[in-house]
């Protein structure tokens, strides 16, 4: 097959999302990728920096691959990357490794790059890995309520406690277990008083305590548990989380403000349960902690 057109890299526009739908991305996704006036606009008031980039070719102007890039509001010289897609019928010529390259240089200050890979997705977990990236020890994932609270024994208790200003470098040290340590080396400078984006007097946030001996509901902190937008999230220590762990958090976190068909997000999930089927939809962290270094030049 011949080589294609020489191509050239742009951001995305509106009209752009024609195009990039052809390429397999929903049309919600293409809305995201080609916003809107309205939509930068409002990214704007936010404090929103997302910068879309599209691989054309040059005689026929046909959007032959896309990503995006999204700055950290934790660490402005860090910046996410998803939706990186190539056209089937170009794929491993080049094309994905130069939207990233040549995208990153074109970031403000950009010394960090990660992106979340589907578990499933050996092909884009290898592409990463070609270009330098590494991968987390830990998985996050995300499930209904209802679903993870049936995957795993009842027992022993488990109680939910709001949580103290004295907890925080315990929960901190709980997070770091449950993130690992290549996304601290993404996110530098996070401690018990900004781990979770915010001042601690202004997180709905509870521990999560499991009962190890003694009386029921006492116990050394598992986890975290903290509401943020239109759900709960889980963070584990990875050492203790199992499915019983999960389905006993789950049952609690029904019991308190949740349905059933609620979704909670997941961090900190040891790799030993991605092994068995479930309700889980798993994700693997690709991170790259100094861009400069990797990608010389």
């Amino acid at each position: 097959m011949p080589p294609p057109d020489p191509i050239v890299l742009r951001v995305c526009g509106a009209g752009d999302r024609a195009s990039v739908e052809r390429l397999g991305h929903p049309p919600a996704v293409a809305a995201i990728l080609c916003p809107s006036l309205p939509r930068r606009m409002a990214w704007r008031v936010s404090g929103t920096r997302a910068v879309s980039v599209a691989a054309v070719e040059r005689r026929t102007g046909t959007v032959l691959g896309c990503v995006q890039f999204l700055r950290s509001r934790r660490s402005p010289h860090t910046w996410m990357f998803g939706h990186w897609r190539v056209a089937p019928a170009v794929r491993k010529r080049g094309i994905g490794r130069s939207l990233l390259l040549e995208g990153a240089r074109g970031l403000t200050g950009a010394r960090r790059l990660y992106s979340y890979v589907e578990w499933d997705n050996e092909g884009s977990k290898e592409a990463h890995a070609r270009l330098g990236f590494e991968s987390g020890s830990t998985l996050r994932g995300s499930a209904t309520l209802g679903a993870l609270s049936t995957i795993g024994a009842a027992t022993p208790a488990l109680r939910l406690d709001a949580v103290r200003t004295r907890d925080w470098d315990v929960l901190f040290a709980i997070y770091a277990r449950a993130m690992g340590s290549l996304w601290l080396r993404l996110h530098p400078g996070l401690g018990p008083r900004n781990f979770l984006d915010g001042a601690p007097g202004g997180l709905r946030a509870i521990a999560v305590a499991v009962a190890r001996g003694g009386p029921a509901g006492k116990g050394a902190a598992a986890g975290l548990v903290i509401w943020a937008g239109t759900g709960p999230v889980l963070f584990a220590d990875p050492a203790a989380c199992d499915a019983g762990l999960l389905a006993r958090s789950a049952l609690q976190i029904l019991a308190t403000r949740s349905r059933r068909d609620d979704e909670i997000r997941l961090r900190g999930l040891p790799r030993s349960l991605a092994d068995r089927p479930g309700p889980i939809r798993f994700q693997e962290l690709m991170g790259m902690p100094d861009v400069r270094t990797q990608w010389r030049g």
